[in-house]
C-alpha cells in the first residue's frame, strides 16, 4: 500500500511539474506565431471584418428604433387610411374602383402597423370577382394601402329574373357596375341563360360561352382597327338559343343583332364550322367587316349572313334596306 501511494504521489508531482513547464511553452509558441508576418493580413482583414459587424449591428439597431419611434408617432397623431388602385384601367369608373379597394376590409379603426393586416387585406381583395389576379398589396406610413392588382374586363351582360350581371370572357359573373368610354358598351347574351346568377359563380352553359368566344374575336379584331373601322358599339345582342341546331338546324346558330336590329347570321361556333360546312372563322370576321366598311356602318342592311365561303354569296347587299 505504502509504495502505492509513493507512486501515485510522484504521478501527481509529474503532473503539475507538467502543467507548470508546458503553459508557458504553448504561450509563448503562440504569442510567437501571432507576431508572425504571415499573419499580418489576416489580423488586418479581421479587424475590418469585426468593424463591419459591429457597425451593421449599429445601423440595424438604429433603424429599428427609427421603425418603432414613426410607428409610435404614427399611432399617436391617428393616422388616417386611405386606398388607391395604382394602373386603373381606362374604363374602370370611380364607383368600380371604389368597390374593388372597399373589398380589401380595410377600416378606420385597423391598426395600420399590424404586419398581419396586410394578409388579411390581400385575403378579402381576392375573394372579389372583379379582381383577376394580385400583384401585391404596400402600405406606407402615412396611411396610405396600394393595390396593383389586374381587373376583369366583361364583354357582355346576362340576365335572369331580375338579376342583371355581366360576364368577362371567361364566363366569370361579374357585379353590375358603370364602366366609362366605349368598353362600357356591352353586348346582351341571350337564350340559354342560367335560372340563377350572382357575382363569382362561373358559367356553364355552353351556348353561352360559345357566343361569349365569338364575341371575344369580335372585339379583338375591333381593338386592331382604327376608331373608324370599328363596329363593336353597334352591336347589341347575341342571341345562342339556336346553338348546335337545338332548334332548327338549317337556320344560324348564333346570331347576333345591331342596335337598328340588323340580323347577323354569324353561324355555328368557333371550331364547329367544318362539320356545316361553314366558311372559317377568319372569313366570316373579313366579311363581317368588309360589310361594315361600305356604309360605315351595318345599318343599312336587313341582314348580314356570314357563313359562306365565296363573297358573293355573302354579300348582304341581296336586301338592303329602303
Amino acid at each position: 500500500m505504502a509504495a502505492v501511494d509513493i507512486e501515485s504521489m510522484a504521478t501527481k508531482k509529474r503532473k503539475k511539474t507538467t502543467k507548470k513547464t508546458v503553459g508557458p511553452v504553448l504561450t509563448e509558441r503562440f504569442g510567437q506565431i501571432w507576431q508572425s508576418e504571415h499573419l499580418g493580413w489576416m489580423k488586418k482583414k479581421l479587424g475590418i471584418l469585426i468593424l463591419l459587424v459591429l457597425l451593421a449591428v449599429v445601423v440595424g439597431f438604429g433603424f429599428s428604433f427609427l421603425e418603432r419611434y414613426v410607428q409610435q408617432v404614427n399611432r399617436s397623431r391617428q393616422v388616417k387610411l386611405k386606398v388607391k388602385l395604382n394602373d386603373r384601367p381606362r374604363w374602370a369608373s370611380d364607383e368600380l374602383v371604389r368597390e374593388v379597394c372597399l373589398s380589401t376590409g380595410i377600416r378606420q379603426d385597423d391598426d395600420f402597423y399590424d404586419p398581419e393586416l396586410v394578409k388579411s387585406w390581400n385575403a378579402n381583395l381576392a375573394k372579389n370577382p372583379w379582381v383577376k389576379k394580385i400583384h401585391r398589396l404596400r402600405k406606407s406610413y402615412d396611411g396610405l394601402l396600394e393595390i396593383d392588382c389586374e381587373l376583369r374586363q366583361p364583354i357582355a351582360s346576362i340576365q335572369a329574373d331580375s338579376e342583371l350581371c355581366y360576364v368577362d370572357v371567361e364566363g366569370v359573373v361579374l357585379s353590375a357596375v358603370p364602366l366609362d368610354g366605349p368598353a362600357g358598351h356591352l353586348v346582351r347574351l341571350q337564350g340559354g341563360n342560367p335560372k340563377t346568377i350572382q357575382p363569382g359563380m362561373h358559367l356553364s352553359s355552353k351556348s353561352l360561352l360559345a357566343g361569349i368566344e365569338v364575341l371575344a374575336e369580335i372585339r379583338k379584331t375591333d381593338n386592331q382597327l382604327p376608331r373608324e373601322d370599328q363596329l363593336w358599339s353597334e352591336l347589341a345582342v347575341m342571341d345562342v338559343s339556336n346553338h348546335e341546331g337545338h332548334i332548327d338546324s338549317g337556320d344560324s346558330h348564333l346570331v347576333i343583332y345591331t342596335t337598328d336590329n340588323t340580323e347577323i347570321r354569324w353561324g355555328a361556333a368557333k371550331n364547329r364550322e367544318r362539320p356545316y360546312y361553314e366558311a372559317p372563322l377568319v372569313t366570316k370576321l373579313k366579311h363581317l367587316y368588309r360589310s361594315h366598311k361600305r356604309f360605315n356602318s351595318l345599318s343599312h342592311y336587313e341582314f348580314v349572313d356570314l357563313r359562306y365561303q365565296r363573297k358573293e354569296k355573302a354579300d348582304p347587299l341581296r336586301r338592303p334596306k329602303g
